[in-house]
């Protein structure tokens, strides 16, 4: 793990929330000369594994999910070396699987979002994000958007882009 950070890995899981720390990500990286991994975990359920019964793997689901990141890859990262994965793995070993490829990748950094759900929801689906940040060997930079960095994402502005704009017209 080095400074400045040339081997970033961010979490995608295609909602605004994951494209707003991928933002973040990709000016890293471009700050810095890095490399930005993609990797999004697939999860799947295990209740007919729990029964003894071979769960399908979606072959056309992980494809589906291959081609969105090479997508976001394309447009959102373009001039920027990028790489992109794609794990089909059960939904409670999500974070194991980022923490064993940002291990395996040597990765210098993680960055990835928080959705920071309320007390209920996170009773029962956990954090993600909060079992790779307490677990992680690399620094982990969380991003939690606010309604405005949201909406300025998915509008494909950025939020300091927006700053620039208003501090212009006064």
């Amino acid at each position: 793990m080095a400074y400045p950070y040339k081997i970033i890995l961010c979490p995608v899981d295609f909602d605004e929330s994951s494209m707003f720390a991928l933002g973040h990500a990709r000016r890293l990286a471009m700050d810095m000369g890095a490399k930005v991994h993609l990797l999004h975990a697939l999860p799947i359920l295990p209740m007919l594994a729990d029964h003894g019964t071979p769960v399908p793997i979606d072959e056309a689901a992980d494809r589906e999910a291959a081609r969105r990141l090479k997508e976001i890859a394309r447009t959102r990262l373009a001039r920027i070396p990028t790489e992109t994965h794609t794990r089909i793995v059960f939904q409670s070993d999500v974070p194991k699987t980022i923490l064993a490829f940002a291990r395996d990748l040597s990765a210098d950094l993680v960055v990835m979002a928080t959705h920071g759900r309320s007390t209920i929801p996170h009773m029962f689906f956990g954090s993600v994000t909060e079992a790779v940040v307490r677990n992680a060997v690399c620094p982990v930079l969380t991003m939690r958007p606010t309604a405005e960095t949201a909406r300025a994402t998915a509008s494909g502005r950025s939020a300091s882009a927006k700053n620039k704009t208003s501090a212009a017209r006064r």
